[in-house]
């Protein structure tokens, strides 16, 4: 194990997907729907950072609505990408740790937090970092995949992630996707436990109710089975869904 990097440095040369235009403008999409929502637009105006920003779309969607933009990832090929497709003037792309954030203590307004948890060695630290950097009052859009998914998302591969890391890695071996199973996905219990120092405006039932409303037809396409699920089902499996999306905000800690 001790000869195991801790990180995944060039992730974009070995899951290309994140760089799929058509798929991150979705995305992108979606999150602003929700951030519109909720009101987080339109009254705060000045710093946002999207963390394990890649290719920089996220930023990009960001940076008609903030005065400063920034984007952190260690993936040193991706920031040059997102340099070469052009970024406003406003938007700064920076290589760090997200676990080490070279950033002031409350001074962001705005945090993006999309599927990236699972990447960092301690989850624990990226969100203690977050939870510092942010203004007393702002907002962590949060994405996150449960570790119950039926299919693990990175790899495809069925049940991945239900598997302790010894097991996960003879299959990743054995399916031919590497040779270690670097993510660390948790269940839905484990990361209301991970977000636990936040106020939590949860989305998901939302977004699963109104997903045109949402821009989130890449996750529930129209017509589909998903489609056709009443929302008394997905009230009722709720705490097993593969995945979810919450708004955290930072309270003081007077009116926590």
């Amino acid at each position: 194990m001790s000869n195991i990097p801790k990180y995944q440095k060039d992730y974009s040369s070995h899951c290309p997907k994140i760089l799929d235009t058509d798929v991150r403008l979705e995305k992108a999409g979606k999150m602003i729907c929700v951030l519109e929502d909720a009101g987080v637009l339109a009254s705060n105006t000045e710093v946002a950072l999207d963390i394990g920003c890649s290719g920089g779309y996220f930023i990009r969607a960001l940076s008609d609505y903030y005065d400063s933009v920034l984007g952190l990832d260690i993936d040193v090929n991706a920031l040059l990408l997102a340099r070469e497709e052009g970024i406003a003037e406003n938007i700064s792309v920076i290589a760090a740790d997200s676990m080490n954030m070279p950033l002031p203590d409350n001074s962001v307004d705005l945090v993006v937090c999309n599927h990236v948890y699972e990447h960092v060695p301690s989850s624990e630290k990226l969100f203690s970092e977050i939870y510092r950097v942010l203004k007393e009052n702002g907002v962590c859009y949060f994405g996150a995949a449960s570790r119950l998914v039926p299919i693990e998302p990175h790899y495809n591969l069925p049940l991945l992630s239900w598997f302790p890391k010894k097991v996960a890695n003879v299959y990743m071996k054995l399916a031919r996707k590497g040779d270690y199973y670097y993510e660390n996905l948790r269940t839905y219990w484990g990361l209301k436990k991970l977000i636990s120092q936040f106020e939590i405006i949860d989305y998901t039932l939302e977004i699963v109710a109104y997903p045109d409303k949402y821009n989130a037809r890449d996750l529930i396409k129209k017509g589909s089975l998903l489609d056709r699920i009443p929302m008394i089902a997905w009230k009722l499996f709720y705490r097993v869904l593969p995945g979810y999306i919450f708004l955290l905000v930072k309270r003081s800690s007077q009116t926590q």
